[in-house]
């Protein structure tokens, strides 16, 4: 499998993000707390002046940056698509191209992953 380091990072951290409290990250109630330089919002330029540091982490996926504003709508799409594949019992294979295939892929592993550490 090709690995695209930024589209598969951000496919993995949609996945472990989606399993993480993300309560805590609206932005809304960041901002209103004033936590956007801490949290180095990628919005910001200036947030993304500060040093850098891990500021999200979860199953070995870590981020420097906030996970709200590094995780792509695309990477959003395919985590929402995989999971009805998942739950049509993998119908539909066949009408995906192969990039669709491949993130599938990507997130079948992290699911697997998941599943052996029970988290």
């Amino acid at each position: 499998m090709r690995a695209d380091g930024n589209r598969t990072k951000k496919l993995i951290v949609a996945f472990h993000f989606q399993f993480s409290d993300s309560a805590g990250w609206k932005c809304d109630s960041c901002r209103k707390a004033g936590l956007e330089l801490t949290r180095r919002c990628g919005w910001l330029p200036a947030a993304l002046e500060t040093p850098s540091k891990i500021v999200w982490a979860r199953n070995g996926s870590t981020l420097t940056t906030c996970p709200t504003s590094f995780v792509s709508a695309q990477s959003i799409a395919w985590l929402e698509s995989y999971f009805v594949w998942r739950t049509l019992r993998h119908e539909l294979t066949d009408e995906m191209d192969a990039r669709q295939a491949e993130a599938f892929l990507i997130l079948e592993r992290e699911m697997e992953r998941k599943e052996q550490n029970g988290k």
